[in-house]
């Protein structure tokens, strides 16, 4: 091992000092230490803890999906689809294009649509610890690619202005999702301990349906007759699973006051939580929703703690009766109606019923169309965006509720959720149709008003199903490529081989052994940097500009990140993972702006040469 490492270290100094990039062990011992200064607590959380891999497991399937299933597909428009448009003959190379690309953007849309009901329907597993907000975050990018949609409608999308004004929002976007992707990698790595938090999602509801399922059980098992009440008496365990109704499993009224106490425990645990969360949250949105919560589980608890005490001086069974039906029915009441609330507002993840995923998908859809209402001119567009959409979203619940009937049929019976869903079908099923007419045979405003009455139509549903009150809504040269294209390829190279150290030796180090695959996946990407140096030269430096961001930008970072994990003191293993990516982070952070310039500088010849030759077109024509 020893003489592998003195070998290793040879030849990574060679190709360092052959470039005069080379970096002191000093420098690099004092980076470390000022970044492990600055990260104390995260290094504190790593070391010696135990890797909980639900969390990094969910993170880097996101990213797995940002990459293959939108940035991918962004770089196909970006690349193929509007760069390679010159090369197309004939007067209608702009609307072509266009019409290509509103297709790929669909597509894009459609991706981060799916991932969403994935992750509303439980398909995608959710760390609550890691708080790693794919929904909400995919739910931003969800409205950065209607805008781009928008703008693809419009009756003068196929213009060369219009085409780059798109390009260039593309391009943001693709920015949006790299940055998303390097949001991901610098997450602190998940540990074992576990602290109580209020993540936000629906977990937040469990505790509220615990207190409500024991005080419902309390109350109706107080308005037992006598008889039924004795009988009941004798089951004094709760049935496997814990899925008992209400008044199935019943306690003397002499432990009443012990059910309660229970209660309040339950009541303590959330309000600890909530202090604790209160002294790391900073957003004060977030902190007035949270005293709010606070203010309320003190009250149930002050109330819960009254009648205790009550129980408590009484011995009578009837009398003790009496008081749970007169002072717990109305907190009864109370608790079911938050609980609701708190279901409906976290979204169909949080509400019991099937129904919701269906719900909250036709709800997103009149959004995007109201949306889309509001930044489009064109009345035709509007109406044909609406016709093709809701068409498509009839035939998939069709076939979604044909295979229901199939179940029923083969099967003989189908469960309660299979159930609620074929309702839902059935009642929505009339009213999306009657969408689809308006946009055939009325105008624009009849339609506006009529998704309008569909929203509100589907959140009374909602309610039926899950909650009392509305639910919040989110919203080249001709001989070949130039120097550009070629840079632009040519650091795509790169990025993948940056992205491979990050993925097998950065973002999960289980040991020391990722160092040195780190340091190997560095002394690679130097290969390829003095190969592409070597053949620049080779032809006369005929792209001056690729040499001098290779030499001083890319060689540069690459030399710190060498030497920083080639210093002999550095303890690979306790580095948090901020430690471990940082100064590789500031790498691929160079190379993605680069690429980002590059692309748009080829984008804007691009267009500009398909205006050309529709100018020349034109004359001929003339």
């Amino acid at each position: 091992m020893a003489r592998m490492w003195e070998c290793l270290s040879v030849l990574v100094l060679v190709c360092v000092a052959v470039h005069g990039q080379d970096e002191t062990d000093a420098a690099a011992e004092g980076e470390v230490a000022s970044g492990a200064e600055g990260e104390a607590a995260a290094g504190a959380e790593d070391a010696g803890g135990k890797s909980a891999e639900g969390g990094d497991e969910e993170a880097w399937e996101y990213v797995e999906f940002l990459k293959a299933d939108v940035n991918e597909k962004v770089e196909v428009i970006l690349q193929k689809t509007l760069y390679e448009a010159r090369e197309k003959k004939g007067l209608t190379v702009l609307e072509e294009t266009v019409g290509k690309t509103l297709e790929q953007v669909m597509e894009i849309r459609e991706s981060l649509l799916k991932r969403i009901k994935k992750i509303r329907k439980g398909e995608i597993q959710i760390d609550p610890e890691q708080n790693i907000k794919q929904e909400e975050m995919l739910s931003e990018f969800r409205m950065e690619i209607m805008t781009i949609l928008l703008k693809l409608v419009d009756k003068d999308a196929a213009t060369i202005d219009k085409l780059k004004e798109i390009s260039k929002d593309l391009l943001r976007f693709k920015m949006s999702i790299s940055n998303e992707v390097m949001r991901m990698l610098m997450l602190p790595q998940a540990t074992t301990r576990t602290v109580t938090t209020q993540t936000g999602d629906c977990s937040e509801c469990d505790v509220l349906k615990e207190i409500s399922t024991k005080i419902e059980n309390l109350v109706v098992c107080a308005d037992k007759e006598e008889g039924e009440d004795a009988q009941d008496a004798e089951i004094v365990q709760e049935p496997e699973g814990n899925e008992a109704g209400a008044g199935q499993v019943c306690m003397p009224p002499a432990m009443y006051a012990m059910d309660l106490i229970g209660v309040n425990e339950l009541i303590d645990n959330e309000i600890e939580g909530l202090y604790t969360s209160l002294i790391t949250t900073t957003e004060e949105d977030t902190r007035l929703k949270q005293f709010e919560k606070l203010k309320d589980f003190k009250s149930l608890r002050e109330t819960i703690d009254e009648m205790i005490t009550k129980l408590m001086s009484e011995t009578d069974d009837e009398k003790l009766k009496k008081l749970v039906k007169r002072s717990l029915g109305r907190v009864n009441t109370e608790q079911k109606t938050k609980l609701k609330d708190c279901q409906a507002q976290c979204g169909p993840g949080g509400c019991e019923s099937c129904a919701a995923d269906v719900l909250y998908d036709a709800i997103a859809k009149m959004n995007d169309y109201k949306t889309f209402f509001n930044n489009t001119d064109d009345e035709e567009a509007k109406k044909e965006f609406v016709r093709t959409d809701m068409i498509k979203y009839i035939t998939e619940n069709n076939n979604e509720a044909r295979d229901i009937l199939t179940k029923k049929a083969t099967e003989g019976v189908i469960d309660e959720c299979d159930q609620e869903k074929s309702e839902i079908y059935k009642m929505t099923k009339a009213p999306m149709w009657m969408l689809v007419n308006t946009t055939i045979f009325a105008g624009v405003d009849e339609l506006e008003v009529m998704v309008e009455a569909m929203v509100t139509q589907l959140e009374e549903l909602l309610k039926q199903y899950c909650g009392s009150d509305v639910v919040i809504t989110v919203r080249t040269t001709d001989e070949g490529p130039n120097c550009e294209w070629e840079e632009y390829q040519q650091t795509k190279e790169y990025l993948i081989k940056v992205d491979d150290i990050i993925q097998e030796a950065l973002f999960k180090a289980k040991d020391d052994s990722a160092q040195v695959t780190a340091i190997l996946g560095f002394v690679d990407i130097q290969g390829l940097y003095d190969k592409r140096v070597k053949k620049l030269f080779e032809e006369e430096l005929v792209c001056p500009d690729e040499v001098k961001v290779i030499k001083k930008e890319y060689m540069t970072q690459l030399s710190k990140c060498m030497a920083q994990f080639m210093n002999g003191k550095l303890k690979f293993s306790e580095m948090s993972r901020l430690q471990r990516i940082s100064c590789t982070k500031e790498l691929r952070n160079a190379m993605e702006s680069r690429m980002g310039k590059l692309l748009q500088a080829e984008l804007e010849k691009s267009l500009n040469e398909i205006e050309v030759a529709s100018e020349a077109n034109a004359i001929k024509s003339a």
